[in-house]
């Protein structure tokens, strides 16, 4: 990362122009303090940055999230964002009304620090707005992979080498022989994380092609406990650096509240600055003894906006700003609608058959050397042995890439791209735990989870309940898929989002997801397991939150055009997860890119013609790929 200009717009003044000058005042309608405000620095805001910027326009990002450090990473509570607790992690995971508890990253770069990194295309946008088409949008996905350069997951050593990932990818040549029907692919994932080439030493430093340091993936660290910062591609290594060098100013720890239009034309927005505290006691009284913590509110003047906080935060932040400031009472009344998971769903996968021969014989041996019941002990100690033979060694779900393999299944009506299962990465209890304890003593580092590594690796060979723990903890099976619920957002008393969704009609989707977990238990000779979590919460944890500020055809059904230019309002865009009306099916960040290089793509045209940012209105259906982007069969509002 170029810190030069990170520290330049870490240290800037929020009250001065991008190029260092003092704003002019707001009464003053012919000037702004930039061109194009960007609100939130994600998939879709990246995007926009980079585009304005490099045309030549002024651009200021406001992200909420701090910048993100492999020196500075935690894993104790201060990894997680709670501004309220003066905790600014890079994880947001607060639970959104009965049902869906989304996870948001926050930082710069946005959900790019807390993905998978998974990148893969969406085969069918029949359910999207008229002039989407695949064909349309092949030039687009070619645009992001060359920003985001995606690889498929490594065939060497020691990638290659991680059990788990060998497993899936047994599992998924099974199922594609036996199954050829339902399964239509199988194999490693294309993942935006630089992999160490062969002969290349994984955890080293490099140079990427656009001048930002970055790391080679080390399979030894653990991706959720910092292994992947600088390694993963995010949007501060790519598209925001490079928009860096063409002038953008980044503003981190800034959250916007309120847009407001000017009578004279551009828009003004009020955001909040956080400032964390610096010293130790005063961090403590903060996190601890709730004492306020330092913000200072800020204005800017922008002639475009671009509302990019993703799924939950922009639908957020446009409902707060139709019905709670009435700054855009014009906004539709699709506003909100259209909430979807992508199908997301979780289940387990104990690859272990002697694992409950082990286990009882264990608590035998254990209630016979208690009750000096010494033919109790000895015959659970041949049981536990027996257990452990038949099991077989450690899969480790800890170490390695979380969705470095997948399988492809058909559609419950025989559709393509109905369905898939990943496998899952999670940093097993122990050895979470003593990470998180260097952690609160302000000693993590990501590359120390090798070392723990080591050391419960010999906790395994020597002391047998820990032996037996190593092959107790399950893979998780990630699932998606294009499933059957919307929900729909509405505000609490605070401004703050909740979603209203309705678990029972995706019943039969979670059936399906279920039914293909089985099959893959079966395939591999495990066993098979739901989300016992799940079961008794009925919380759903989602990381591919979309919709909320659908796209549509007209302002009767959608928020926003087939480009993200909001109806009702020149010059104001939503450019990412919220914008997209249904569930794709596979990952979606990769589309989110597309889609927001297909917008900026168009509106940069626009501008070019001397033209506001304006939406538009189509009248007729989706056409061939040769037709959807001609502008004769659409009426500018």
């Amino acid at each position: 990362m170029n810190n030069e200009n990170e520290n330049q717009n870490e240290n800037q003044n929020d009250n001065d122009k991008p190029d260092g000058s003092k704003p002019n005042e707001i009464g003053n309608p012919s000037t702004f303090d930039t061109d194009v405000l960007i609100i939130g620095s994600g998939f879709g805001g990246s995007v926009a940055a980079l585009r304005f910027s490099e045309a030549g326009h002024r651009v200021v990002v406001l992200e909420r999230g701090a910048w993100l450090h492999r020196d500075n990473s935690e894993v104790d509570l201060d990894a997680l964002w709670n501004p309220k607790r003066h905790r600014f992690g890079v994880n947001d995971l607060q639970s959104r009304g009965r049902h869906i508890v989304p996870w948001l990253g926050s930082g710069v770069g946005g959900g790019s620090h807390v993905y998978a990194g998974t990148m893969k295309l969406c085969e069918d946008f029949n359910r999207f707005p008229s002039p989407i088409t695949c064909e349309d949008m092949e030039v687009h996905y070619a645009k992001a992979a060359e920003i985001i350069e995606p690889m498929p997951y490594p065939d060497y050593a020691p990638y290659s080498k991680v059990r788990a990932t060998e497993f899936l990818y047994e599992v998924g040549a099974k199922l594609k022989k036996s199954d050829p029907n339902i399964v239509e692919s199988h194999g490693p994932i294309n993942l935006a994380i630089s992999f160490a080439p062969q002969g290349e030493t994984p955890g080293a430093e490099f140079v990427n092609k656009h001048g930002a340091t970055q790391r080679y993936s080390d399979p030894r660290e653990q991706s959720l406990l910092g292994g992947d910062i600088s390694c993963k591609n995010t949007l501060d290594l790519n598209y925001l650096h490079l928009a860096q060098k063409h002038g953008a100013k980044i503003r981190a720890l800034s959250e916007a509240d309120k847009i407001e239009s000017l009578d004279s034309g551009g828009w003004k927005v009020n955001y909040t600055k956080y400032i964390p505290a610096k010293s130790g006691w005063k961090r403590f009284q903060q996190k601890w003894l709730r004492a306020k913590g330092q913000t200072e509110s800020n204005t800017i003047r922008a002639r475009r906006v671009i509302v990019a906080a993703g799924c939950i935060g922009s639908t957020e932040l446009l409902l707060r700003n139709r019905d709670v400031h009435q700054t855009l009472p014009a906004l539709s009344s699709k506003l909100g609608e259209s909430y979807t998971t992508n199908g997301d769903f979780i289940s387990l996968l104990f690859p272990y058959r002697g694992l409950f021969i082990a286990w009882a014989g264990l608590i035998a041996a254990i209630v016979g050397l208690i009750g000096s019941w010494y033919w109790l002990a000895a015959a659970g100690g041949i049981g536990y042995l027996i257990g452990l033979l038949l099991s077989r060694r450690p899969f480790d779900p800890d170490i390695g890439t979380t969705n470095s393999d997948y399988i492809k299944f058909r559609a419950r009506d025989g559709s393509s791209q109905g369905a898939y299962i990943e496998s899952g990465r999670y940093p097993t209890p122990v050895r979470l735990s003593l990470a998180v304890i260097l952690s609160g003593l302000g000693m993590w580092r990501p590359h120390y989870y090798g070392r723990i590594v080591k050391l419960t690796n010999v906790l395994r060979r020597f002391v047998p309940p820990f032996a037996l723990l190593a092959r107790t903890w399950p893979l998780p099976l990630l699932k998606m898929g294009r499933d059957d619920a919307f929900g729909t957002f509405s505000l609490d008393g605070d401004g703050r989002a909740i979603i209203d969704y309705d678990l029972t009609t995706n019943g039969p989707f979670y059936d399906y997801l279920n039914e293909l977990g089985r099959k893959v238990a079966r395939a591999g000779g495990a066993w098979w397991a739901p989300n016992f979590m799940f079961k008794v919460t009925q919380k759903l944890e989602v990381p591919h939150n979309q919709g909320g500020a659908p796209m549509g055809d007209n302002a009767e059904d959608g928020v926003v055009d087939h480009a993200g230019r909001v109806f009702g309002y020149d010059d104001l865009m939503v450019l990412d997860g919220s914008i997209i009306p249904v569930s794709p099916g596979p990952n979606p960040a990769f589309t989110i890119l597309a889609l927001a290089e297909r917008g900026m793509e168009i509106v940069l045209e626009q501008l070019e013609r001397g033209e506001p940012i304006s939406a538009q209105t189509i009248h007729r259906h989706k056409s061939n790929a040769s037709q959807s982007r001609q502008d004769e069969s659409v009426s500018t509002l």
